[in-house]
C-alpha cells in the first residue's frame, strides 16, 4: 500500500511539472535581449555584443547572421521567415536583411535614443518603439508602411518627463490597440505611466494611465506588460507589484502576487490570444528566477518552475506560438523551450519503469517511420540518426524532456535506401537501433 502511494505521488508530480526546459546555449553565450519566433523551426534572437543568431532548426542549433551591424548590444528584433529580419541597437538605429543576416542596411537612427522594441506585422507595415533623447522629447513611436524605408513618427506620440521606455515592455491585440510601459527615472518614484492607443501608430491618439507602485533608487519601471484581449490585461513592475485591467488600460487594480515570491521585479510579460486568458510572467528576486501563469488575471497563479539555467539566467523576453508551444531567451545564451514541438507526442501519463527505445515501425519503411522511447526521469535527452559509416544523418530530438513515454516521426524522404542507425542518449545511458529504408 505504502508503495503504491509513492507511486501515485511520483505520476503527481511528474504531471503537476513545468515544461521548460532548456533547448541549447547560443553560441558565445550572449545575454539574449530579445527573441523573434517565426514558427516552431525559424527563430531569431539578439543581444549584447552584438549577438544576432538565426536558427532554422527550433533552437537546436544557431548560425551567427550580425555581419554589417554596427557593434554593441541589440535590442528588439522581428522576423517574417528565415531570410527577411529587422534589428533594432542601442543607439536606436533599425536595420534590415533579406538575406538571412548575410548583410543589414540601416534603415533609421536617431541619436541619444535608445530600441526597445520592433514587431512587423508583414513586409510592408510595422511599429517600433524607442526611448525619448531626453527629458521633454517625445518618445520613439514610429511605424512604417513600406517596410521601413521610411518610419514615421506616430501623431501625438507622448512626451517624455524623467521617464523613458523599457525593452520588450509592451503588447497589441492587432495593429491598432497597443500598450507600452516605462519608467519612471525619479529615484524611490511611486508612480509609472502604461500608455495606450487603439488608432493604431499611424493614428496615434496616445493616453496614459498611472499605476502606483514602490520604486528604488533608479525609479519605479513598469516593464512587463501583456494582454489577451482589448480589454484585458495585466502589468508587473520592478517594486514586487503586479496589475490588472479590464477596460483596455484605463484603470488598473492590484493582484495578489505569486506565492513564494515577495520581493522581486517583474521582468516579462506573454498573453495568450486565444480565449484562454493565459498570461505568463517572469521574475527575479536577485537570486533565482521563475515563471507563473495565470488564467485569471491573477486571482490564482501556476508556478511554472523553470530549469536550472533558467533560474539562474532567467527569462528575458518569450513568445509563445499557440497555448502548448513557447520560447524563451535568457542571459548567458539561455534559449529555452515551453512544450514539446510537433512531431514530439507524449504518448501517456503514467512514470515509465525505466529507459527504454522501442524498433521503429513500420520496419523496413518508405519514407517515413516512428520511433518510440520512455525515460524514466527528468534528463537530457538525445535522438540521432546515423549512416552505415557513423555519420551524423540528423537530430530528432535534443534537450530537457520530463520522465515520460514519446513518440517521434523520422522522414527518410531526402535520404537515399540503406541501412541507418537510431541512437537515443539519456543521461549516461545510450542505445542504439538498426532500421531499413527501401525505396
Amino acid at each position: 500500500m505504502k508503495n503504491l502511494f509513492l507511486l501515485i505521488l511520483l505520476i503527481v508530480f511528474s504531471n503537476a511539472q513545468s515544461q521548460w526546459t532548456v533547448v541549447s546555449t547560443v553560441p558565445s553565450s550572449p545575454n539574449i535581449n530579445s527573441i523573434s519566433v517565426v514558427n516552431q523551426n525559424v527563430i531569431w534572437i539578439c543581444g549584447d555584443a552584438t549577438a544576432l543568431y538565426k536558427s532554422t532548426d527550433g533552437g537546436l542549433t544557431w548560425v551567427s547572421g550580425n555581419t554589417g551591424l554596427p557593434s554593441g548590444n541589440l535590442y528588439g528584433i522581428s522576423a517574417l521567415d528565415a531570410s527577411t529580419c529587422w534589428v533594432g541597437t542601442v543607439n536606436g538605429s533599425i536595420y534590415k536583411t533579406t538575406d538571412g543576416g548575410s548583410s543589414w542596411t540601416l534603415q533609421f537612427s536617431l541619436a541619444g535614443s535608445f530600441s526597445n522594441g520592433i514587431k512587423m506585422f508583414n513586409q510592408n507595415y510595422g511599429v517600433y518603439q524607442g526611448d525619448p533623447t531626453g527629458n521633454g522629447q517625445p518618445y520613439q513611436l514610429r511605424y512604417t508602411t513600406n517596410g521601413g524605408t521610411n518610419w514615421i513618427l506616430s501623431p501625438g506620440a507622448p512626451i517624455a518627463t524623467s521617464e523613458f521606455g523599457v525593452i520588450n515592455a509592451w503588447d497589441w491585440t492587432d495593429t491598432s490597440h497597443f500598450w507600452i510601459g516605462s519608467a519612471n527615472t525619479v529615484a524611490n518614484a511611486t508612480t509609472a505611466k502604461v500608455y495606450r492607443t487603439s488608432n493604431g501608430f499611424g493614428g496615434g491618439g496616445w493616453l496614459s494611465a498611472t499605476l502606483p507602485g514602490v520604486g528604488g533608487t533608479a525609479g519605479l519601471y513598469y516593464q512587463a506588460v501583456a494582454f489577451t484581449d482589448v480589454n484585458n490585461g495585466m502589468a508587473g513592475s520592478n517594486g514586487s507589484n503586479i496589475m490588472k485591467t479590464s477596460d483596455g488600460g484605463a484603470t488598473w487594480t492590484t493582484v495578489p502576487n505569486p506565492s513564494g515570491v515577495t520581493s522581486f521585479a517583474a521582468i516579462n510579460m506573454n498573453g495568450i490570444k486565444d480565449g484562454s486568458n493565459t498570461i505568463r510572467i517572469s521574475l527575479g528576486d536577485g537570486l533565482t528566477n521563475y515563471c507563473f501563469s495565470t488564467t485569471n488575471y491573477g486571482a490564482t497563479w501556476v508556478s511554472e518552475p523553470l530549469p536550472v539555467a533558467g533560474q539562474s539566467n532567467g527569462i528575458q523576453d518569450m513568445e509563445f506560438i499557440n497555448a502548448n508551444l513557447g520560447f524563451a531567451g535568457g542571459n548567458l545564451g539561455t534559449f529555452m523551450r515551453y512544450g514539446t514541438p510537433s512531431g514530439i507526442t507524449s504518448l501517456n501519463n503514467e512514470l515509465p519503469g525505466g529507459f527504454s527505445l522501442s524498433q521503429n515501425y513500420p520496419n523496413p519503411f518508405n519514407p517515413a517511420t516512428k520511433i518510440n522511447f520512455s525515460i524514466p526521469k527528468n534528463e537530457n535527452v538525445s535522438l540521432k540518426v546515423y549512416d552505415v559509416l557513423g555519420n551524423e544523418m540528423e537530430t530528432l530530438v535534443s534537450g530537457d524532456l520530463s520522465s515520460g513515454s514519446y513518440s517521434i516521426d523520422f522522414d527518410g524522404s531526402k535520404y537515399s535506401s540503406g541501412i541507418y542507425f537510431y541512437t537515443l542518449t539519456s543521461g549516461s545511458i545510450k542505445e542504439t537501433k538498426r532500421m531499413n529504408l527501401i525505396k
